[in-house]
């Protein structure tokens, strides 16, 4: 299974990037290369064409380096850093190309490099490229390669460009071949050139060949040089792969060996070849194809002698779209019932699709393709909505991704991942209360992983081997017919043994032998009863404590179990305390402070009752009254477990009790005065420990962890939705686990074992729809989710609507048709869609907007990125439509009105106090419903100057965004029914939708990829009557639109980072974007603000965390894209201070002197107090960077 390790952003975008493998020198030493940096210091470095400059840098881990093109015309070498404490992307040198820009001949567009590492090449689109020469052996802490460079024209436009494999690494002979359109000729050639840096004060750079291709030649889609045939290539275009020689290439021979691309049944075009892979071993002659309709292809190619060559072509099972990159991983043994079969291991990148990890069989016919693993990808990522607490306090994102076949609603949420290994087929669990793992045996040589299940009149016993569950209750000796209230499994003097504590006593049984060592039964009347028990163990000895009814009052039993002094292995138990306990008790539960061991007992008073155990008896150390806690008389423990230095309390009425445990003890064992009480369900809470923290389950399940400065954290693990789940435990299903945790729950009357990832993470859940997503509506009220899609039949564009069932994903009803009235061709296209409530006599009816649009233009000329891009001119028509919402998800819905012949596309749709709010192009009109007649009157009409691109209202106020200007704030007179203006942005951002945070705050969204946040100041009476920026900056994609969400429980909430409105939960501005990635904004104090932008000016000066794609000035270039940059901390820039070892931490705000720099340090004192000025300040931002982590 592929794992994200590593996630950096690059502030800008890499035009294509490469791997280079290099060798390094033997002697490398810290003193040759601080010279060589010294020496690189005094020269100054300027940006001219082909000027390098090597960074300092952590010494080269590897062999491998990446080579990217940026969009700052530059050429940057990167390695990856990943220390224990480091692990990041690291620029060791940089070579400036061109300046930055889009036109044809720009350098840097296209990348080639020498598979001996002997040279790159760099090409622009037209006409340009350039030779680096490299040495073939480099310092791992000095990294400067380039030993010389060469500069060709060449006429026409570069397709492909690709260096062949030599016999030799030699430097006389360096081989590179490109594909390229003379689009004033109409001809494609095949040109070849040979450089030969033998001597590097005269590098020869000859053009051997140029081969003229047919006209009526196919477009050439991909130039693939083979590794095991030297100084040969194949071309693949749309028809046919042809297989050419340099020699070819040489004399001009036109008759190479060609083969036809084969067709799938039933289809009339060949695959178009989107990406290959070639094998790790040159000794493999064969290659995978992938198209971008998905069909996968094994090409073999054989030779013999000078021309005898056969293609011989072997079809794959299809798979997703396939994009420009696909790559062979490996090679992975599979076991079968055949046997053992080798596998390529074959990672395709999805086109509008997911990626995917698939192990293909091709060592025996048939050929076989598995998908070993799935990788979600939300792009294009068109619509999405916020689903508010989707998970108990936590959001969820819900996105419209993917395109024709592959398009799907993509939930996101953040928790920890669980994938479903195996589930009972059968409905037989009901009753069952409680799980215990235990360890036990099938015979004297094999023990397996069990499963302890208790209801309230039985238990069994289930061994679990290979993922298959057996009943072996009846080849162990346990107590069967009783309920089991604790098990476990102690070891000791290295005998596994089995403790069994039932309602009626406790049993001990050797696991190997299955012999009853202890079997005892403390009860006396027939009324008494164990309720609870817990165990440990110090050593060799082993506790247990019970709390039991015995003589119809509570008591706390302590029984010591030990060895005999016998030949023979044997136990015996002893009661050595006993301790009358004042109420009625509801958990019980073991911890130890120093070497001493504490029992808790909860209690129904509430309270809770501290007992240490020391010298074999039992003593109360501290009673606490939990009815003085905010739940108040309800604050009844049900469960209990310890998590780092808290003892935390599952409640009965669903939220956590957290106390942190005093190592002192002076004040207590527990200080009930620092607790904190988390809300996380609405039943009562069962605690189970794992390695690094507790399980808590209530109606969901949870993990509990603790962080680095000792805050409760809560996380969701992501199982099923279930209607109940009645018990859960830690359990490895007899399989081997390579990571993360394995758990049994019984839910629904059957039994669940899931695989959890070590890491919470976001998760995405996909509900396949078949048809590409346009817009969805989400209302936690219904129980439906609306999605409107799009599809092409025959050439026409069919829009539809339908249903979900959010909690299954499952369709709910057909597919029904967006029609309208006037046929307006093939060109109809969802715009916008809103829901809307309506008052009307006590009663609230909920009705669903759409807006359409009606291009002059064919369906084809527009692009499919967002709607928002279509011109005002291509749109001059537009239609309204309603549909009724109902509660009933089992009937269409039910169109009640349309307004036709609009003046525009509608994009956008709001709800108003006074009616319904949309556009038509460059109209905002407001209608009301009238209740009588049911149809729609128009209210209001104004016609502005630009295309309206967003409308929302926020008391009362009107905030409009336009295509070609930015934001305007009105008003609407309910008098006389006009819009009144009353202020705008003055600067022209092109703002496509937007969010507003109160009726003063709006913050808008634009096409080239900036988010503003403009403020109607109300001190502010100047005629201008203009917006104030408080904050703008430019991001790499395009958002969707912005939103308030929070993916993650919030416990500790640092005060330096502030909400955005008057609401107590602090939630930050979540941006999806077109590819699929999203985006955090928080709103921060600020002296915080001052220190991370005293802190950015520090990291961007550090040689290990400048700008990997270019200085700091491309830096600054890319922050002004979307206008002047204002009042923003970049998170992803700062946050490079964690990826650095502590002693680069430090490096970063310390002077020459080793002092801290005063800049750092008076932005820190913000931050600290009389009691803990002594704090190490490289803790202290770790602390403040590490709490946005909790956001993510």
């Amino acid at each position: 299974m592929l794992h994200s390790q590593l996630e950096q952003s690059t502030f800008g975008i890499i035009n294509d990037a490469k791997l280079l493998t290099m060798a390094y020198d033997d002697d490398d030493n810290s003193s040759s290369g601080s010279s060589l940096m010294e020496h690189e210091e005094q020269v100054e470095y300027q940006e001219m064409n082909y000027s390098k400059k090597a960074r300092k840098h952590a010494r080269i881990q590897g062999s491998d380096i990446i080579v990217a093109l940026s969009e700052y015309g530059k050429l940057v070498f990167m390695t990856i850093i990943n220390d224990t404490f480091a692990k990041r992307f690291e620029t060791l040198a940089e070579v400036y190309l061109d300046s930055p820009g889009l036109e044809y001949t720009k350098k840097g567009k296209k990348l080639a490099i020498d598979p001996s590492g002997r040279a790159i090449a760099i090409a622009s689109f037209q006409d340009h490229f350039d030779i680096l020469i490299l040495n073939k052996t480099t310092s791992r802490i000095h990294f400067d390669p380039i030993i010389g460079r060469g500069s060709e024209f060449e006429e026409g436009i570069i397709w492909q460009m690709e260096f062949l494999h030599t016999q030799s690494d030699a430097m006389d002979k360096i081989l590179l071949v490109l594909v390229v359109y003379n689009d004033v000729e109409r001809l494609c050639r095949l040109v070849l050139y040979s450089i030969d840096a033998s001597d590097m004060k005269n590098v020869t750079i000859e053009k051997i060949s140029r081969l003229p291709l047919e006209k009526n030649t196919p477009l050439p889609l991909l130039l693939i040089p083979l590794a095991f045939q030297t100084e040969a290539f194949l071309l693949v275009t749309e028809q046919n792969v042809s297989y050419l020689k340099a020699d070819d290439l040489a004399c001009g021979n036109v008759l190479y060996p060609t083969s036809q691309i084969p067709r799938k049944p039933r289809s009339l075009e060949c695959p178009l070849f989107t990406a290959y892979a070639a094998m790790l071993d040159n000794y493999e002659r064969c290659i995978y194809l992938g198209s971008s309709e998905g069909h996968l292809y094994r090409l073999a190619v054989d030779v013999w002698g000078e021309r005898e060559v056969s293609i011989d072509w072997h079809p794959l099972e299809s798979t997703v779209p396939i994009s420009q990159a696909m790559c062979v991983l490996g090679r992975m043994d599979v076991q079968e019932p055949r046997g053992i079969r080798g596998t390529d291991v074959l990672f395709c990148a999805g086109e509008s699709a997911d990626n995917q990890v698939l192990a293909m069989c091709t060592s025996t016919l048939p050929f076989r393709r598995d998908v070993v693993q799935n990788m979600a990808n939300r792009a294009p990522l068109t619509d999405y909505q916020v689903a508010e607490n989707f998970i108990g306090d936590q959001d969820a994102i819900i996105t419209c991704s993917g395109q024709g076949l592959h398009g799907a609603l993509s939930i996101v949420t953040h928790g920890i991942e669980a994938s479903r290994i195996v589930q009972s087929s059968k409905y037989e669990w009901n009753g069952v209360s409680r799980l215990w793992n235990v360890a036990a045996s099938i015979s004297k040589q094999e023990q397996v992983s069990c499963l302890l299940v208790s209801s309230l009149i039985d238990t069994r016993l289930l061994c679990a081997k290979d993922g298959h569950i057996k009943d072996i209750t009846s080849l162990c000796n346990i107590e069967f017919n009783t309920e089991t209230v604790y098990a476990t499994s102690i070891t000791v003097n290295n005998y596994n043994l089995l403790l069994q504590v039932h309602v009626g006593g406790f049993l001990v049984i050797d696991i190997g032998s299955k012999q009853v060592l202890v079997d005892s039964s403390p009860l006396i009347g027939s009324d008494d009863r164990i309720e609870m028990a817990t165990c440990w163990q110090i050593g060799d000895a082993v506790y247990v404590a019970f709390c039991m009814i015995r003589n119809n009052s509570f008591s706390l039993e302590l029984v010591h179990i030990t060895t005999n002094s016998t030949s023979s292995f044997s136990l015996s138990d002893k009661q050595i305390a006993s301790e009358p306990l004042p109420y009625c008790p509801s958990c019980l539960e073991c911890f130890s402070i120093g070497s001493k061991a504490s029992l808790v007992v909860g209690t129904f008073q509430p309270s809770v009752l501290v007992y240490t155990v020391e010298n074999e008896s039992l003593e109360q150390v501290q009673q606490i009254d939990l009815s003085l806690q905010e739940p108040g008389p309800f604050t009844v423990p049900y469960s209990a477990a310890v998590v780092s230095s808290w003892l935390v309390f599952g409640l009965r009425q669903g939220s956590l009790l957290c106390m942190p445990i005093n190592s002192d003890q002076e004040s207590g064992y527990l200080d009930s005065q620092a607790s904190q009480i988390i809300r996380v369900g609405q039943s009562a809470i069962t605690l189970v420990p794992c390695q690094d923290g507790v399980y808590a389950l209530s109606g969901q399940l949870w993990k509990i962890s603790c962080t680095l400065d000792e805050n409760i954290q809560l996380d969701r693990v992501l199982i099923s939705n279930f209607d109940n789940i009645n018990a859960f435990c830690l359990f490895d299903c007899g399989l081997p686990s390579l990571y993360g945790e394995r758990i049994a729950l019984v839910a629904d009357d059957k039994l669940h074992m899931f695989d959890l990832s070590p890491e919470t993470q976001l998760s995405t859940c996909k509900i396949e729809l078949k048809d590409t997503p346009r817009k969805i509506i989400y209302d936690k009220s219904l129980d439906y989710l609306i999605a409107i899609t799009t599809r092409m039949e025959n050439g026409d564009r069919k829009n539809f609507i339908r249903l979900v069932d959010l909690a299954s994903g499952h369709i709910l009803t057909d597919n029904q048709l967006l029609w309208t009235n006037t046929d307006y061709g093939r060109s109809d296209m969802v715009l916008s869609a809103t829901e809307w409530s309506v008052q009307n006599k006590h009663k609230t009816y909920k009705y669903l907007c759409i807006g359409l649009g009606h291009p002059k233009e064919p369906f084809h000329s527009f692009r499919s990125g967002m709607s928002a891009r279509v011109s005002k001119a291509l749109m001059d028509r537009g239609t309204l439509l309603l549909f009724r919402l109902k509660t009933n998800n089992k009937f269409p819905l039910k169109r009640v009105w349309d307004q036709e012949k609009l003046p525009g596309g509608v994009f956008a749709i709001c709800p108003h106090s006074a009616g319904l709010l949309f556009s038509a192009g460059s109209h905002l009109y407001l209608y009301r419903l009238d209740p009588i007649t049911g149809h729609l009157v128009e209210v209001a009409h104004k016609a502005l100057q630009y295309l309206i691109t967003s409308i929302h209202e926020e008391g009362g106020r009107i905030c409009v965004t336009f295509h070609n200007d930015s934001v305007s704030f009105y008003e609407f007179d309910h008098s006389l029914k006009t819009y009144d203006f009353l202020k705008s942005d003055i600067v022209s951002r092109s703002i496509h939708h937007s969010l507003m945070i109160n009726n003063r705050l709006a913050v808008g969204v634009s096409q080239s990829g900036g988010m503003v946040a403009l403020y109607d100041d109300p001190d502010d009476r100047s005629f201008e009557r203009r917006l104030k920026c408080l904050f703008n900056f430019h991001y790499a994609d395009i958002i969707v639109k912005p939103k308030l969400a929070t993916l993650r429980s919030q416990t500790n909430v640092p005060s330096y980072i502030l909400p955005w409105n008057q609401d107590t939960a602090v939630k930050p501005i979540v941006g999806c974007t077109v590819s699929g990635g999203m985006i955090h904004v928080f709103r921060i104090s600020e002296p915080l603000y001052h220190l991370m932008h005293t802190l950015t000016n520090e990291l961007i000066e550090f040689e290990p965390t400048k700008p990997l794609l270019g200085s700091t000035d491309n830096f600054k270039w890319f922050c002004r894209l979307s206008g002047t940059e204002q009042a923003t901390i970049h998170g992803d820039f700062v946050e490079l201070y964690l990826r650095l070892s502590p002693e680069e931490q430090l490096a970063v705000i310390t002077d020459d002197q080793g002092q801290i720099k005063m800049s750092i340090q008076s932005a820190l004192s913000e931050f600290t107090t009389n009691d803990d000025s002594d704090e190490d300040p490289v803790d202290l931002l770790n602390d403040i960077l590490q709490s946005f982590e909790n956001f993510k």
